[in-house]
């Protein structure tokens, strides 16, 4: 059954299915680490609600084999909506699909996004308001909800308070600190935690058999499969590159050429060499090997603020490297 591909969580899984079969709350908030399963979540939870499937129904659960299911998975059922930055990019594009270059602007498009707008807000409260496509159940995501601008947060307020009939909200976060107290306190939370090491690393392989280095991505992923798709990336970088004098400056030139593209990936460099610093200091002989790598990790910090900051991420990540042989890291 579907809710069971929703691995490790296992609490959040029984109260969704509970759920089901009982009082489907009017707004719920999924919160937890990015990479933990709340979309997953999410969507399996959408697809119970709407499964054609009497016998999955009876369990609280989906068939996940019906044509409701089907089109759930295939993001084409009318009455599920998932906004998230790659929904908003293609309503901030314009364009249509078959356009010659639409591919390539919506890309542009996704590496600008940071916020979710109230544009966006409205576009889904709009159709939260229609009338079902097929009479069931009409569920709306909102990913990454703690980056709601504060005029879009307030254009949801009243839809989650009294939304119509059969219908839910579901806001995934990753900083439940961050959102307004108004919209937390008409939600549901449901907290979701971090993967074990092991189930990671079986969901990157699954996901993504190219991953490089799965067992390593998955200990520097602090329980996350998005994180372990960057460690993996990361690792592609720092591993390839021929060892020597010119490692830092091979990193450097081995990360994406759009600048967008290299900043996300410098990020991810940086996290891993951080948490490789930060294993190194756990493990640490004296007090004084302690000291110069906890200065490490206070230069490597002020890096990753650096990129953020559009300073150049190939000069930044190659000034990085630099001091890993004086502070005897291994990655």
């Amino acid at each position: 059954m579907p809710f069971s591909e929703v691995l490790n969580q296992q609490a959040a899984t029984a109260y969704l299915q509970k759920s089901v079969l009982g009082r489907v709350p009017q707004a719920l908030l999924f919160c937890g680490p990015s990479g933990v399963g709340k979309k997953k979540a999410a969507l399996e939870f959408a697809k119970a609600l709407n499964c054609l499937d009497p016998q999955a129904r009876e369990k609280g659960d989906a068939c996940g084999l019906c044509a409701h299911c089907r089109a759930i998975d295939a993001g084409t059922y009318a009455d599920v909506v998932v906004a998230d930055f790659l929904y908003q990019a293609r309503l901030e594009l314009k364009k249509e699909p078959t356009d010659k270059s639409y591919e390539e602007d919506l890309e542009k498009e996704l590496a600008k996004q940071q916020r979710i707008k109230v544009d966006t807000i409205r576009d889904i409260t709009a159709k939260s308001q229609q009338k079902s496509a097929v009479g069931g159940w009409k569920v709306f995501i909102v990913d990454e909800a703690q980056s709601m601008q504060a005029e879009a947060a307030n254009a949801l307020l009243k839809f989650i308070e009294e939304p119509p009939q059969k219908t839910v909200w579901i806001l995934l976060t990753d900083k439940k600190a961050a959102m307004l107290k108004t919209i937390l306190s008409r939600c549901q939370p449901l907290q979701f935690a971090p993967l074990p090491d092991s189930t990671v690393e079986e969901l990157l392989r699954r996901t993504d058999p190219e991953a490089a280095d799965p067992a390593l991505a998955a200990k520097y992923a602090q329980g996350s499969l998005t994180r372990a798709r960057r460690a993996a990336e990361a690792l592609e970088i720092l591993q390839s590159a021929p060892q020597g004098p010119a490692w830092p400056a091979a990193c450097a030139a081995a990360l994406p050429r759009t600048v967008a593209q290299a900043r996300q990936s410098a990020q991810a460099v940086l996290d891993v060499v951080t948490l490789a610093v930060h294993n190194a200091w756990t493990a640490a002989p004296d007090e004084t090997a302690r000291k110069e790598l906890q200065q490490a990790l206070k230069k490597l910090e002020n890096y990753k603020v650096a990129v953020a900051r559009n300073v150049s991420p190939a000069l930044t990540v190659e000034t990085a490297l630099m001091g890993l042989d004086k502070w005897r890291v291994q990655i």
